[in-house]
């Protein structure tokens, strides 16, 4: 079984939630891309924001992320099949203080919506009939509304970054925590897809213990 393992703030929960099960590996250094394993398990450390295309590509059998990144990314060959429940955030719709109406009552140009959901974002807005343009952010994303954006569409843990830049929140999306994922190719498989499986089922029952 090959899989991804998310490179940075993700990973120490993953890894605790693998060993919990029986799954640890060994790190030779901190810039150990590939740790091993004597399960059976080909292990490689990505950024998450990649896991879902090369899970999707068959490249990973598996792989771990949030369920943000799996529905931004929208691949029909990711299936997310364990919910860790680490990691939690929201992924919002947010308009500056004394906007709330602006969905209602739009102005007559293209919102701007500030962003790193590029698709997310057009889907929604699409969904509300709202004309928009969307400003990919690559982070920071609370910073640009007013100024630069009419709307933001974010992750968010508590709110205090919000409101601390003046936002509040008109929409909840979803709740997004870390996923294990698996391709669908790999879950077909005779040999991988209760491999698969039966992990998953043991990440499930570790969480709910």
């Amino acid at each position: 079984m090959r899989m991804a393992l998310p490179k940075g703030r993700l990973l120490e929960g993953v890894l605790d939630k693998l060993a919990q099960v029986g799954l640890g590996f060994d790190f030779q250094g901190p810039r150990d891309y590939r740790p091993t394993t004597s399960a059976g398990v080909e292990a490689k450390l990505v950024k998450a924001r990649v896991v879902p295309q090369i899970v999707a590509l068959g490249n990973m059998h598996v792989g771990f992320c949030g369920l943000d990144l799996v529905r931004e990314s929208d691949y029909e060959q990711v299936v997310p099949i364990a919910n860790l429940t680490l990691n939690r955030v929201e992924i919002v719709v947010a308009v500056p203080h004394g906007d709330a109406d602006l969905l209602t009552s739009p102005p007559r140009r293209p919102l701007l919506i500030a962003t790193e959901y590029e698709h997310l974002a057009d889907r929604w807005a699409t969904e509300h009939n709202l004309a928009h343009i969307i400003l990919q952010t690559h982070g920071s994303t609370e910073a640009y509304a007013p100024e630069d954006a009419d709307i933001i569409l974010d992750c968010v843990e508590t709110g205090a970054t919000l409101a601390a830049n003046g936002l509040t929140a008109i929409q909840t999306l979803f709740v997004s925590t870390t996923y294990m994922v698996a391709s669908r190719f790999a879950l077909d498989d005779p040999t991988l897809g209760p491999a698969i499986r039966a992990l998953a089922a043991r990440l499930e029952s570790e969480k709910s213990t």
